[in-house]
């Protein structure tokens, strides 16, 4: 029995060496896992808070805080007029006529990106029935405006101006959404581009500005080369109404001096 202890012995310490000396290789790692238990909440017996009710606000108001502007009232039929740094929106739309003017330093500097993106997809489409379109007047500062109408007034006296210029500030040009077609001229009318405008500028997002039989209405005579852009939604339905911009928003077009 003696005999049988020294081998015994030595072979315990011969496990235990081995087993000290081990180390795991860094690819042996693992990450341990952890698991968390979340203790339930603890039921209250405290009345919940009531939330504050925030006032309702109508349409208007709405429209007057996302803008930054102020409604001043309605048109005729309804829409909202707007006073946004100086300019007028009926509905949305950016006005400018005898009503209502534009401020002397408003202005995009040119026609703006969407109306003259339409204008070329129009006159794109017109050259491909063999029809040539080009812009012959665009965007017109106050100033320029100005120097225009006032030449016109010293040539046929301002009565007979303003039957057919803008006086400085109320010219639709200072908005960057309006342009005079080709030649500007009233036999543009009678032309196969003129027709063809009068006929399908709608489709592009514009309307025939001051038509014929409107003149007593938006004050000026009829332009069959000034095209207004509102947006291919917002043109047909005007197209479509057979009225011009001031009778379809239910607005007026008068000087007041």
């Amino acid at each position: 029995m003696k005999r049988l202890k020294i081998p015994i012995l030595l072979l315990a310490a011969l496990l235990c060496l081995t087993a000290c000396g081990r180390r795991d290789r860094p690819g042996d790692i693992t990450e341990p896992s952890i698991n968390v238990t979340f203790a339930a909440p603890t039921e209250t017996t405290e009345e919940p808070t009531e939330e504050p009710t925030e006032p309702e606000t109508t349409t208007e108001e709405t429209s007057a805080l996302t803008y930054g502007s102020v409604v001043v009232g309605k048109s005729a039929n309804g829409y909202a007029i707007e006073e946004r740094d100086g300019c007028t929106y009926v509905d949305g739309i950016l006005i400018a006529n005898k009503t209502y003017s534009l401020p002397q330093d408003y202005g995009p500097g040119e026609l703006t990106d969407e109306c003259y993106e339409a204008f070329q997809k129009m006159e794109s489409d017109a050259a491909a029935e063999g029809l040539d379109l080009y812009i012959g007047s665009g965007f017109r500062s106050y100033w320029t405006q100005d120097s225009l109408y006032n030449r016109y007034c010293a040539q046929d006296g301002q009565a007979a101006a303003d039957t057919y210029s803008a006086r400085p500030g109320h010219s639709e040009h200072q908005t960057g959404l309006a342009l005079d077609l080709n030649d500007i001229s009233d036999s543009f009318g009678e032309t196969a581009e003129g027709k063809w405008v009068a006929a399908h500028c709608f489709e592009y997002g514009f309307i025939i500005r001051y038509p014929a039989d409107k003149v007593a209405v938006t004050g000026y005579m009829y332009e069959p080369w000034h095209i207004r852009y509102l947006g291919v939604e917002t043109a047909t339905k005007v197209y479509n109404s057979g009225l011009c911009l001031e009778e379809y928003l239910g607005i007026d077009s008068a000087y007041r001096d």
